[in-house]
């Protein structure tokens, strides 16, 4: 079904297969030619609009509740609704389009007066340019503080409203009944997408209702229908909150899902359901109940009630009515119960629900006292710092921040920028920073990206000039929960644990001002990591290894006690099973050579023993690997994961089994190869030539002497041709050597290395029968080698003519492909983003 415009909704009602009944695709097509979302101008509507409207709402509620039930239909708790899903969802889909036509009509200032209420799953961030004006990036803000939807923000504007079309409003006042009275009875149904529409359809009849009170006019008949209109939002708010505290308390009946009298007689027949699927009448409650606020606008937070307001504050803080004497819950208010939905509730749909609820709360407030209705300083403001609702919503994020759905985590995450732009001119602010602030850090490096994106935005929308300030002042309470983190049962979490915690070395350890504030913090950071260092998921290890490496050259006197045991598992990791993790281990291993240059005496035997390593591996063909590879009964009957849950949870430490598995597939189970080990000396001696760079006291102890050798061996090594990765370990080597060259120096590198490296690389390079990555590899070294000694001197050192052509074709290809994408001729393919230095964290 396409619900995106009603005339694809009707188009895809019409086409659906197996075919509705000919009275459903009769009113379709009758609707199809008569409505539009776009509403008549007020020479039409003078015209003919009345009776248009009229067949419109004649046919939707056709749709709604089948063929020959229209407006004038009797509505009982008996009435047939249409049995097929999909004409329903088409009905509520255009009687919601319909409503907000008429809300968009009588809307009298410039504005989007549309849903802030995204029911249909976590939101897309939007990314914010650092090059943005301030206003653009507060766009978020200020769509806070001014809610389009607001009653209060509607009566400001004012002027002449002859537009508000009081002829068609008898017939939307009895649209509207007949509508909610059908919201009511599918609360549960069991299409999650009709469940979806009720509670944005009831939405946008609050929306409709709150548009019209703010510019009706003043006599008899429309003063009759606006009292309609408002009884009827009371009602189904009522409908809405008696259904959601209902289903709380007494979850959901294994029989008859609406059948809630012989559930509360037979108790022992009610059980929850799976923390995956979806909670209905519940769920779809919470949601309602977000679109219902949403639309109500500052009208949610009237103190005192009359003709024109609902005073529905009441609702949410009175404790709400006990269902049978004795019942230990009787003392709960509505807030309460939102409370555990958020935190509690076993299934993630509806703790997703219900902080999108509490965000139209706290968005609905922010409306109601803001600076703009002079009421921010009112002891009734529910987002002072004793309010009910702001301690409840900081409880709420405490909780919720770290939840292990990606769902429920990206809707605290708009839930926490709602309530900090809300309050964003109180200056208790700052009580919320010690538990919420280290949160909000960690998920600025969570794996889902929609997490780590929106995050990263509100931390730049929030903390745009003290964030450095702001963590230096709570790192006790940051460094706490980054410990804690690191030890989570979820191997996501404990990887950005270590990206964070990584961050706090880079950011303040490296700042003269706040690197004492952090210093205390050093230990316990340092013994999370190296817990880490066991863990079963690669990823894991792969970031803990790198923090451990910045943390010893910020902090080089605090990590000193703990720097044998870092030193065995940075030499155990350059042998790892994953390439990634080698190079790391590495950058690690350079960080550590900065800040103690004595422990090189020990590093260079051990990449000594490493560097034959691919001497030793066994013989193999490429037919043998992909045999191996490709063998059915070693992929078959494994552990299906689910995606979503990320279980079972892979081990913290080595001494669980080594078949544990996860969703992303981060462990691994294969014993190290021998080429595995010659691999990481190619990243080591990388690094080594950096470091000369860094720390001038390494020159005397890297000199020729030592290098040269370690050179002359890697390259031997690498000729080996009896195992297919032999090409994957060239390929390392070509990558490599530019960025061996520049830690060398140019002067250095051509007097000694360079006639070194041009046999093995222009063999490769014009080598047939090697992989295409080695070739490609060999090329971009070859243009890179060109740039940095020059074309001239590198073409001058090859001897051999063929490989002097081989290398005079790949500096052509190079510099036509160049300047095809510098907008030469041709349209060539755009060139790659610039990559980040391999093996360092970008933050």
């Amino acid at each position: 079904m396409d619900f995106s415009t009603p005339e694809q909704a009707l188009k895809s009602l019409i086409r659906r297969s197996p075919a509705l009944e000919d009275g459903i695709l009769h009113v379709s097509k009758s609707l199809l030619t008569q409505f539009s979302s776009n509403l008549p101008t007020k020479e039409e509507e003078e015209e003919e609009t009345e009776s248009i409207v009229g067949q419109d709402v004649e046919g939707i509620l056709q749709l709604l509740r089948g063929v020959g039930m229209g407006l004038d239909t009797v509505i009982t708790t008996k009435t047939a609704v249409n049995s097929r899903w999909e004409s329903l969802a088409v009905g509520l889909y255009l009687s919601m389009e319909l409503l907000d036509g008429w809300s968009r009509r009588l809307w009298s200032k410039e504005g989007d007066i549309s849903s802030t209420h995204y029911v249909d799953g976590p939101r897309l961030p939007s990314i914010v340019s650092s090059t943005q004006k301030d206003e653009e990036v507060l766009s978020t803000q200020q769509r806070v503080t001014t809610t389009p939807s607001s009653p209060t923000f509607v009566a400001a504007a004012g002027g002449n409203t002859t537009h508000a079309l009081p002829p068609l409003l008898p017939v939307m006042v009895q649209f509207c009944e007949c509508l909610l009275e059908i919201c009511r009875g599918e609360l549960e149904h069991s299409e999650p997408r009709v469940r979806t529409l009720i509670a944005r359809a009831i939405g946008s009849h609050a929306r409709f209702t709150s548009v019209w009170v703010s510019t009706r006019q003043q006599d008899d008949k429309e003063d009759e229908c606006t009292e309609r209109l408002m009884g009827q939002r009371r009602d189904i708010s009522e409908c809405i909150v008696f259904s959601l505290i209902h289903q709380y308390r007494f979850k959901r009946d294994n029989g008859d899902a609406t059948d809630t009298a012989a559930a509360a007689d037979n108790p022992k027949r009610l059980r929850p359901l799976d923390d995956t699927t979806g909670w209905r009448a519940l769920e779809t409650s919470l949601h309602s109940f977000a679109s219902w606020i949403d639309g109500c606008g500052s009208d949610y937070w009237a103190l005192q009630k009359s003709n024109t307001k609902i005073g529905l504050f009441d609702v949410l803080m009175v404790p709400t009515p006990e269902e049978s004497q004795g019942n230990e819950n009787e003392k709960e208010t509505l807030l309460h119960i939102l409370e555990q939905c958020c935190t509690s509730h076993v299934n993630r749909h509806v703790r997703a629900a219900a902080l999108q609820t509490m965000e139209q709360l706290v968005k609905s407030a922010a409306t109601a006292f803001s600076i703009e209705s002079g009421r921010q300083d009112n002891e009734d403001n529910p987002l002072l710092d004793t309010s009910p609702l702001r301690s409840a919503t900081g409880r709420i994020l405490t909780v919720t921040l770290g939840d292990n759905w990606s769902q429920v985590r990206m809707a605290a995450s708009v839930l926490c920028r709602t309530l900090f732009l809300a309050i964003k001119d109180d200056p208790t602010r700052v009580k919320l920073y010690p538990t919420l602030l280290p949160r909000m850090c960690l998920n600025r490096f969570y794996l889902a990206q929609g997490v780590k994106l929106y995050s990263q935005e509100t931390w730049k929308l929030i903390f745009s000039t003290d964030g450095a300030v702001q963590v230096a002042t709570h790192a006790a309470q940051i460094s706490r929960f980054y410990s804690k983190m690191a030890d989570a049962d979820n191997h996501v979490v404990r990887e950005a644990a270590c990206q964070a915690i990584a961050e706090l070395a880079q950011k303040l350890g490296t700042h003269p001002d706040y690197a004492p504030y952090l210093a205390p913090h050093v230990p316990v950071l340092l013994q999370a990591l190296i817990m880490c260092f066991h863990d079963e998921s690669w990823p894991v290890r792969d970031e803990a290894c790198l923090a451990c490496g910045t943390f010893a050259r910020a902090y080089p006197d605090e990590c000193r006690p703990e720097l044998p045991v870092l030193f065995s598992r940075w030499v155990e990791q350059i042998t790892d099973q994953i390439w990634s993790v080698r190079e790391d281990a590495a950058v690690a291993l350079g960080d550590a050579i900065v800040a103690y240059p004595y422990i090189l005496q020990d590093l260079l035997p051990k990449i000594k023993e490493f560097m034959p390593g691919a001497k030793n591996q066994p013989p193999q063909t490429r037919e043998e690997m992909l045999a191996t590879h490709n063998n059915p009964e070693l992929h078959t009957n494994s552990q299906l994961y689910s995606c979503g849950s990320l279980a079972p949870k892979l081990g913290r430490g080595s001494q669980s089994p080594r078949t544990v598995g996860g969703c992303s597939n981060c462990v691994m189970t294969r014993e190290k190869a021998p080429w595995e080990a010659t691999d990481g000396c190619i990243y080591m001696i990388r690094e080594l030539c950096r470091a000369t760079t860094t720390n001038t006291t390494l020159s005397p102890m890297l000199s020729d002497d030592v290098l040269l050798p370690l050179m002359e061996e890697l390259l031997d090594v690498c000729r080996v041709r009896h195992f297919p990765q032999s090409d994957d370990l060239r390929a390392t080597v070509w990558k490599q050597l530019p960025e061996i060259a520049r830690g060398l120096g140019k002067q250095r590198f051509k007097r000694i290395y360079l006639d070194l490296c041009l046999d093995l690389l222009m063999t490769n390079l014009g080598d047939t029968s090697a992989s295409q990555l080695s070739i490609h590899a060999a090329e971009q070294c070859c243009v890179q080698l060109a740039e940095f000694v020059g074309k001239g001197i590198l073409r001058g050192r090859v001897c051999d003519d063929r490989q002097r052509d081989a290398l005079d074709r790949c500096l052509a290809l190079s510099q036509e492909g160049r300047g095809m994408m510098m907008g030469g001729e041709g349209n060539g393919m755009m060139g790659s983003p610039p990559q980040p230095m391999p093996g360092r964290i970008s933050f």
